[in-house]
Order: C-alpha cells, then structure tokens, then sequence
C-alpha cells in the first residue's frame, strides 16, 4: 500500500485490489456506465462499455493488474488493465491490426484495455497518476504497453495525453490510446 497526498493535502490510499473489493469496484463500474449518466455528468467522462462480471474482475485481481484509491476506505477509484473479460477480444483484435500497420510493434506485449475511474469529487487530483505509478511494478514485467479506447465524445482523452498516453489513431467513433511502459 502507497499513500498518496494530492495537491489539496488529502491523503489516498492506493493498492492492488482485493477479492474483497469486488462489490465496491463493480458498483463504481456500472455508475460510469455512459447508459447511467445523464448529459449533465458526461462532462466528467464516462465508460462505453459493458458492466465487468465478478468473474472478470477476479481474473484480473489475482493476475495483480488493478490498482484502488481509497480515501477513509472506501474506493473512489481504480485502474484495470483488463487481459481476462469478453470485451478484451474486441481491444484484442484492434491491436492487432495496429501492428499489422506497423503503428505498435510487432513483438511489442499489450495489455488490452485499460480503465479508469475516479469518482467526480476526487477527479483532478492525480489519482490515476498515482495509481498508474504503483501498477508499473507488476505491469512492466508483462508489458510493454498499455492500450485504451476512448469514444470521441469522451472528454477525458485530453486527460489521458496529459498523462501521457498518445493517441495512435482516430476514427468517427474513437480515439485509440497508448502508454509506454518502457520509457519509464
């Protein structure tokens, strides 16, 4: 476990979740949901995606790929790297193409789909960052990147170039995301 202080002199908790996490994590993965959002709310990102299963979320768990920021013990955030769920089928095959283009290397190793939740009232703070940071330990021995798909009305792909993720395409729907892993 990292504390972390944010730039208001909060102090988060930041580890690698627990199967004891299950429930929170998935509550907080289906309130990002862009089909539980009103419009009002998008302006703070979203998720285009389906819910995580608790199956899902297990694999991931004990594969060591996902970090929780906890503020008091509770969760308001986490970060996936997703390798397990039916969804990364989808990321998986997207990658692929992108290194038969030569725009990821071909023996480069990936992780499939990354996501990102910080509850509203602790966004801006640099939870992901801290997060991220704690992860690259466990990810840099599997990975070399890490892969993201944000939908272009998604207002949080600036958020992800500032923390340096580059977009490596764009298409009428999304923007596709990658971090080195190896410059680090």
């Amino acid at each position: 476990m990292k504390t972390f202080t944010t730039k208001t002199n909060q102090e988060i908790q930041i580890r690698l979740a627990t199967l004891m996490d299950l429930e929170s994590i998935q509550k907080l993965n289906r309130k990002w949901i862009i089909s539980s959002l009103d419009t009002e709310n998008k302006q703070d990102g979203f998720l285009y995606c389906e819910p995580f299963t608790p199956e899902d979320l297990a694999n991931i768990i004990n594969a060591q790929e996902m970090a929780v920021a906890l503020v008091d013990e509770m969760i308001v955030g986490y970060y996936i790297n997703d390798n397990f769920s039916c969804a990364h089928n989808q990321y998986k095959s997207v990658i692929a193409e992108f290194k038969r283009n030569n725009i990821i290397s071909q023996h480069a190793r990936v992780s499939n789909r990354t996501q990102i939740v910080v509850e509203r009232d602790f966004q801006r703070l640099g939870i992901p960052k801290a997060m991220l940071e704690f992860l690259k330990p466990y990810l840099k021995p599997k990975f070399d990147h890490l892969f993201s798909i944000v939908i272009n009305e998604n207002p949080k792909v600036i958020a992800h170039q500032k923390a340096g993720w580059e977009v490596i395409g764009k298409d009428t729907s999304s923007y596709y995301t990658l971090y080195n892993l190896i410059k680090d």
